[in-house]
């Protein structure tokens, strides 16, 4: 293997960071590692700084297009740092999400899977020559650009921000009895690829137990596994300066895709067996499987994508937040909502749950368990008490220990370690070297609770 043409600077490793599309984590790696001075590039599908209100012109798309644009800002990484590519392929993928979506959503994923590859195709090419001492890249978005980095000497980090998709399928198969060809389901092509990146992977960042768990199970080293949990953005989530305690109905918030994944078909379900209750359901995401939305209960509202800003208002105006995923690597607004002082009910399958001490600082009610969350979402309902504690000790936990400050900080450690064991060691990486999180070979979610992650087993029990 060729020696790392290495850049490093102030004893810290430069990166390369990329990614088909706005995630919050890669997103704070790259910032991070930019105002440490040593982000070379970040490649992206889609960015056209101030492209947005131009954008808002268009007929039909325009509106949409607009708002993809306006996400897909970086404001902690420069323009000049940032560089897109399959910038045309991503177009077209946004496009005919917006128009055929809904009608035939197999279409939309299959040119999601193929932006994916012809992303990390163009990354790959691009990284030719460059002598940088690490890559950071997406799940699913990695297999030829791995092989770049890895030729020249460098180091492959894979940010693997979901599930196994062998566990992926199984969940979904087993608890909301999916079937190929379905959408949510992930091809066996796709899956062979994660694994080939898993391979070819130096350290994987996973951020839970439940990850971490799967990816053991399925074979890969706990030396290259780093778990570091998200963080949250304390200065968009916060509480309000007053939350009405004898507001009625109650509203009950719900916020993530309208999917099987997420559990939403398992929420309505629920929200049926409350009808007699003074709680109101507000949904608000993206709509990815919309067969879950037929029929729902009158104590239903569902109101479509949230303007930038609005998830953090609506959490604020809300009484409770309800996430009952049926699969979940680590779901940021199960955070958000901690941080804005509301209590929280998720599930065993939701790896931002293991944040959360069942009936101190929030519910976790068994996944796919739609009688379970009912008696979750009454509790909350009937005793005002509950919900004001969990509320408030949810805020405590999150303030104390999860920002995404303290995550990429963690991040860059990891990596930086691990390149200089990779540098020195003749191509061979140590465990990680202990970065400001609390450490171990895994770094843990909760410091007061760790515990080794085990393999998954069918559904995690409470």
């Amino acid at each position: 293997m060729p020696e790392i043409a290495s850049r490093r600077r102030n004893g810290r490793s430069n990166l390369v960071v990329s990614t088909p599309y706005r995630e919050n984590s890669i997103v704070a790696i790259a910032s991070a590692a930019s105002a440490a001075g040593v982000l070379e590039r970040f490649y992206t599908t889609l960015y056209l700084a101030g492209w947005d209100k131009l954008a808002r012109w268009l007929p039909v798309v325009g509106t949409h297009l607009a708002a993809e644009l306006g996400r897909r800002a970086y404001p902690g990484i420069p323009s000049e740092r940032i560089q897109s590519v399959a910038m045309l392929p991503e177009l077209a993928h946004v496009g005919s999400r917006r128009l055929f979506g809904k009608q035939r959503p197999n279409l939309a994923a299959e040119r999601m899977y193929g932006v994916k590859a012809r992303f990390d195709r163009g990354v790959a090419r691009r990284l030719r020559g460059q002598g940088v001492d690490a890559l950071v890249a997406m799940y699913g978005a990695a297999q030829e650009s791995f092989r770049a980095i890895k030729f020249q000497g460098g180091l492959a980090v894979l940010n693997f921000v979901n599930s196994h998709p062998a566990e992926h399928n199984r969940y979904l198969a087993e608890l909301a009895h999916l079937k190929p060809p379905h959408h949510e389901l992930i091809p066996e092509r796709v899956a062979r690829r994660v694994d080939v990146e898993l391979a070819l992977a130096d350290l994987v960042l996973v951020p839970s137990q439940f990850v971490a768990a799967q990816l053991i199970s399925h074979g890969v080293s706990e030396r290259k596994i780093g778990l570091l949990p998200y963080g949250v953005d304390l200065r968009a989530f916060h509480p309000p300066a007053h939350r009405e305690s004898t507001k009625r109905p109650l509203e009950c918030l719900y916020v993530g895709q309208i999917s099987q994944r997420k559990g939403t078909r398992i929420l309505l379900d629920a929200a049926r067996r409350c009808r007699d209750l003074p709680v109101r359901f507000r949904l608000i995401g993206p709509i990815v499987s919309a067969e879950v939305l037929n029929d729902p209960p009158d104590n239903v509202c569902y109101e479509g994508v949230a303007l930038p800003g609005g998830v953090a208002a609506a959490m604020r105006q809300a009484d409770f937040f309800a996430l009952p995923s049926i699969e979940d690597a680590c779901a940021l607004v199960v955070l958000e909502a901690m941080a804005t002082g509301l209590p929280v009910i998720t599930t065993t399958n939701n790896g931002s749950g293991e944040v959360i001490q069942d009936t101190m600082d929030g519910l976790i009610v068994p996944a796919g368990d739609a009688g379970r969350l009912a008696e979750a979402i009454r509790r909350l309902v009937e005793q005002p008490d509950l919900r004001r504690q969990l509320g408030e000790a949810a805020l405590r936990k999150v303030q104390d220990a999860h920002s995404w400050d303290t995550y990429s900080r963690s991040v860059l450690s990891a990596i930086d370690g691990r390149a200089h064991s990779f540098q020195g060691g003749g191509g061979k990486p140590s465990a990680l070297t202990p970065p400001t999180h609390p450490t171990g070979l895994l770094i843990e979610a909760n410091d007061h609770d760790a515990q080794r992650p085990r393999a998954p087993t069918g559904r995690r029990g409470n």
